[in-house]
């Protein structure tokens, strides 16, 4: 075998590497955009999550805020009631 069989073997199989070494970056590219999409969607969801979970904390908010005064005008019926009541027992 002579050097120019040799010369062209290896030129041969260094460009086969080189094309399959591009080839592969290629194809982790498209699986590094894939992954940065499924990373932005998750980050949508999670903003998305937060909005609902802000509006229901807003929700409870109201709840507490409503029983609260609830709370305060039994005290005031209460109060009254036992008024009238010592008031009327001889």
């Amino acid at each position: 075998m002579g050097w120019e069989q040799v010369i062209t073997i290896v030129a041969t199989v260094v460009l086969a590497v080189l094309v399959a070494v591009l080839y592969n970056n290629r194809r982790f590219d498209d699986v590094n955009r894939r992954f940065d999409d499924v990373h932005r969607r998750i980050d949508d969801l999670r903003a998305d999550m937060n909005a609902r979970f802000a509006q229901v904390d807003a929700r409870f908010t109201e709840v507490h805020a409503r029983l609260a005064e609830l709370r305060e005008d039994l005290r005031e019926i209460r109060g009254m009631l036992q008024e009238a009541l010592s008031a009327g027992a001889p």
